[in-house]
C-alpha cells in the first residue's frame, strides 16, 4: 500500500488527471462545489473589471454570490467600450485557463497562485462589496498565501493544477449553462443579453460564440499542454 501511494505521488501525469477528475466531480457538489466554482466567477468578473479600467471606465462594485453567479457594475460612456467590457467575462475565463495550463506545463506553479491571490486581493480591497464575496476572497487568499509561505513544491503544484483545471473546465461549462438560459429566458442571459442590447445580434448567437470560444481554448490546451496519456503508465 505504501509503495502504491508513493508511485502516485511521484507521477505528476497521474496526479494531473486525478485532479482533473476531482475538479469536474467536486465542482458539481452543492456546497463545496459552489465554493470552488466561485474561482471561475472571480476570474470572469475580474475580466470585466480590468477591461473597464483598461478602457478608462469606472468599476463601481464587484459581487460574487454563493450560487456561483456574480456581477460587475461599471460605468463607461463609450458604447463600443461597453461592448468590449461585456465580452471580457467569458473570454477572460477561457483565456486564463489556457494561460494557466501553459504555465503549469512550464513549471511555473507558484506563479499561478500569485496571479490568483493578487486578483482576489485587488478585488477584495478595491471593489468587492457583498458579504459572500468578501468571505470567499478573504478565505481563498489566506489559504493560498499560507501555501506560498510554507513553500511546499508538491502542495503548490497540486493547488495550481487543481485551480487551473477548475477554471478551464468551468469556463466551458458556464458558457453552456448560459446558452441554455438564453434559449429558455433570453432576458436573463447576462452578458449575452447586454451584448444583444449593444449590437442587436440575438442572445443565442452570442452564447454560441462564448461556447465555441471556450471549447476551442480548452481543445487547444488539451492538445498542446496536457501531459501525454502514455506517461500514466511509466
Amino acid at each position: 500500500m505504501h509503495n502504491w501511494f508513493v508511485s502516485i505521488a511521484s507521477n505528476r501525469t497521474l496526479d494531473f488527471y486525478i485532479l482533473m477528475a476531482i475538479a469536474i466531480l467536486l465542482t458539481r457538489i452543492p456546497v463545496a462545489g459552489r465554493y470552488f466554482r466561485s474561482l471561475n466567477t472571480m476570474v470572469h468578473e475580474g475580466g470585466h473589471a480590468f477591461m473597464t479600467l483598461l478602457l478608462s471606465g469606472e468599476v463601481i462594485a464587484v459581487n460574487l454570490f454563493a450560487d456561483t453567479s456574480g456581477n460587475t457594475i461599471t460605468k463607461s460612456k463609450n458604447r463600443f467600450f461597453q461592448l468590449l467590457i461585456a465580452l471580457a467575462g467569458y473570454t477572460s475565463s477561457a483565456l486564463t485557463g489556457l494561460l494557466f495550463i501553459f504555465l503549469l506545463s512550464k513549471g511555473y506553479h507558484v506563479h499561478i497562485l500569485f496571479f490568483l491571490v493578487s486578483l482576489a486581493l485587488l478585488l477584495l480591497v478595491l471593489s468587492i462589496r457583498n458579504a459572500y464575496g468578501l468571505f470567499w476572497a478573504g478565505t481563498f487568499s489566506l489559504v493560498n498565501l499560507l501555501l506560498i509561505y510554507f513553500n511546499d513544491p508538491t502542495g503548490i503544484y497540486l493547488a495550481a493544477a487543481f485551480y487551473t483545471l477548475i477554471i478551464l473546465t468551468d469556463a466551458v461549462w458556464s458558457s453552456i449553462i448560459l446558452m441554455v438560459i438564453a434559449v429558455k429566458t433570453p432576458k436573463k442571459a447576462g452578458d449575452a443579453a447586454n451584448l444583444q442590447k449593444f449590437t442587436g445580434i440575438p442572445v443565442v448567437i452570442w452564447t454560441l460564440f462564448f461556447v465555441t470560444f471556450s471549447i476551442l481554448m480548452a481543445y487547444y490546451a488539451f492538445t498542446r499542454f496536457f501531459p501525454p496519456l502514455h506517461e500514466l503508465y511509466r
